[in-house]
């Protein structure tokens, strides 16, 4: 499925009704969510799915099931309404020098498993009706796989926000158990240093860009909030960090 985020948001909020009739969620795409920048009041989802991609440049084609989704979320006063703001990470061409970061595409049954997953989180930490026998829904490899993944072309990677980089890297904290999609991996509390690191990198990426998170969505703030990992989120193909 293309990029069409009129019909993502249609199928999410679809998902949504079926569990809340009365509610009213808005999904909106965001190439500016900072990952561990999330403003008071939201909640932060991270999932891995399978997308495709081609070069610009040479039109290579590959396909990579570690394409990090990230969902900032927000429930406004009234229980009924929320939004979300949803950032897909792009890789590049590993055989073309100099080329450009290409962002995914998704089949419709990865971009359904996206939408479920994300649905089922909020449920779970806005309304509390979390459906425990309706398990979040794993990637489906639609392709053979070969190799690693490709660290040096992923944007989420470069931002030191990819849990396949988290893997990669020395800890300077004691070590929780954390679950991600089919493998455990050990992290800690890294979240002001990748904050660093996500500016520093996304400078880098595109240097005239604001880089709020929010943009106009979020009131700026003259403080940094507080970020820890909530011990209350369930295991599942993503996790989650809250705001205290």
């Amino acid at each position: 499925m293309s990029m069409d985020i009129s019909l993502w948001e249609q199928k999410f909020q679809e998902l949504i009704r079926e569990k809340k009739p009365q509610a009213r969620w808005t999904l909106k795409l965001n190439g500016k969510l900072q990952p561990d920048c999330v403003a008071p009041g939201w909640k932060q989802y991270q999932q891995n799915a399978f997308g495709r991609f081609q070069c610009s440049s040479c039109s290579r084609k590959w396909a990579s099931a570690k394409v990090q989704v990230l969902c900032h979320m927000y429930q406004e006063p009234p229980k009924s309404q929320g939004q979300v703001l949803m950032r897909l990470f792009a890789q590049r061409c590993k055989k073309c020098l100099g080329s450009q970061f290409e962002k995914p595409e998704f089949s419709s049954e990865n971009t359904m498993r996206i939408l479920h997953n994300l649905v089922q989180r909020i449920l779970d930490r806005f309304y509390r009706t979390r459906d425990w026998t309706a398990h979040d829904l794993p990637v489906i490899i639609e392709v053979p796989l070969e190799g690693s993944h490709d660290i040096a072309n992923c944007e989420a990677c470069f931002l030191g926000f990819c849990v396949m980089r988290s893997m990669t890297e020395p800890l300077t904290n004691p070590p929780s158990n954390q679950k991600f999609g089919n493998f455990s991996t050990t992290t800690g509390d890294i979240v002001v240093q990748n904050r660093a690191r996500n500016h520093l990198a996304e400078a880098r990426l595109h240097p005239a860009q604001d880089l709020r998170a929010h943009g106009q969505t979020v009131g700026q703030t003259s403080t940094v909030p507080t970020f820890h990992l909530d011990p209350l989120a369930p295991s599942s193909s993503g996790h989650e960090k809250v705001v205290a």
